[in-house]
């Protein structure tokens, strides 16, 4: 299945009443008459008690454009700015809820109307706390209103949006039951998984060493795994060959990682050569943002650690070795790389699809005994790992003393 954030799928429905224009009341004048600037309208989402569904959807039109939501008086800061625009969500939902309360709609108003108020309530629940019980009820409004699909959507999306929210607020507890009831509906579901719960099962199963301690981790994986080779969709149970890796991937730290290939001088990975070495093996891309963002990190650290026994693998995303070799000269990186389809270990298999890299920068550093220490080696992690095995770097001024 193709790899993204999935999960933001209410984000990809598609506002029905997204791009607004107004018609300017009056003709053009001659070309040469003066030119008048219209008056910028006053600031108003005040929802009609009463209206048609054609006046309320056209209210949502109105308050969701952008010349109205800068209407006068102009946000001063930013702070009325977001006031203003949960205004608008609000009203919009308040139109919403008016126009589904409306007897003998049609099919596509109705559909309409649903896929509005989830956009609504979707954004509310991320400015407000108080509408997370509102989000929760969704799928089944869905269901009422016969949109199964979306329905299901949204389920997955609520279970997600709780598993990450317990991640950033550190409740493991919380993360691992929003695991484990996607895990209890796939099984619910059989071979008939839907596209979707297997999708959030695949995005949220790449911060599960997060979510579980690490003697969880096999028996959920494989239980995802069952759901996935099992299901009648050819395209889960190649996304569930997939999380294989992203287990193997997940069980490395304290065991040996498997490296092989090519490197972009037509060189062979030899073992022999990095043993007794720290190793950091930098999956990542030159059109990639945040790998090119750690870039300066790596080689100062490199500059400062090489001597001592650091090396570095970098294996890359790109499609062509020519631009690669010319990025590497311009930004001075003189550690090995190799192209991720070179990267080759067990059965002809790449590193990166038998450790599951879905997503770059993945940066993992072998310690000197050959055993995985950190499967996040970015930012502060890899120089405080660096300064365990070596000892901190000493800074310019304390070097100068000495």
């Amino acid at each position: 299945m193709k790899k993204s954030f999935y999960l933001m799928l209410v984000a990809a429905l598609a506002m029905t009443f997204a791009n607004v224009s107004f018609a300017d009341d009056a003709k053009d004048e001659a070309s040469d008459a003066p030119k008048v600037e219209k008056e910028e309208p006053v600031f108003n989402a005040d929802v009609p008690e009463e209206g048609s569904v054609e006046d309320y959807f056209a209210f949502i039109k109105k308050v969701q454009s952008q010349k109205n939501l800068m209407g006068k008086p102009r946000p001063a800061n930013q702070k009325e700015f977001r006031d203003r625009a949960v205004t608008v969500l609000k009203a919009c939902n308040e139109a919403a809820d008016k126009i589904l309360a409306k007897d003998s709609l049609t099919k596509d108003q109705t559909t309409d109307a649903v896929k509005a108020k989830v956009e609504f309530v979707r954004q509310l629940a991320r400015i407000d706390a108080s509408y997370k019980d509102e989000l929760a009820s969704l799928p089944q409004l869905c269901k009422d209103k016969g949109l199964d699909a979306l329905a299901e959507e949204l389920e997955v999306f609520n279970f997600v949006n709780e598993y990450m929210s317990a991640l950033q607020s550190g409740n493991k507890g919380n993360a691992r039951k929003a695991l484990d009831q996607m895990i209890v509906k796939g099984e619910t579901e059989g071979k008939k998984i839907t596209k979707e719960l297997a999708q959030g099962l695949e995005f949220v199963l790449q911060y599960a060493e997060y979510a579980l301690e690490k003697d969880q981790l096999a028996e959920v994986y494989e239980k995802a795994l069952n759901l996935f080779k099992n299901a009648e969709d050819e395209s889960i149970v190649r996304a569930g060959k997939m999380l294989e890796g992203t287990l193997r991937r997940a069980q490395l730290p304290g065991n040996e990682m498997l490296v092989g290939g090519t490197f972009i001088d037509d060189t062979e990975y030899k073992a022999e050569d990095y043993a007794g070495k720290t190793v950091l093996i930098d999956f990542w891309a030159t059109w990639c943002g945040p790998c090119r963002g750690e870039i300066p990190n790596v080689k100062k650290l490199y500059a400062y650690y090489h001597e001592k026994g650091f090396e570095i693998i970098g294996i890359s995303s790109d499609r062509d070795v020519e631009t690669l070799k010319k990025f590497i000269e311009k930004e001075e990186m003189p550690w090995k790389q190799m192209m991720r389809d070179k990267a080759l270990v067990a059965d002809g298999q790449t590193m990166g699809s038998y450790y599951g890299v879905t997503g770059i920068p993945t940066m993992i550093l072998i310690g000197p005994d050959g055993k995985v220490i950190t499967i996040n080696a970015r930012g502060q992690a890899l120089e405080k790992a660096l300064a365990e095995i070596y000892g901190p770097m000493k800074e310019a001024d304390d070097a100068d003393e000495e």
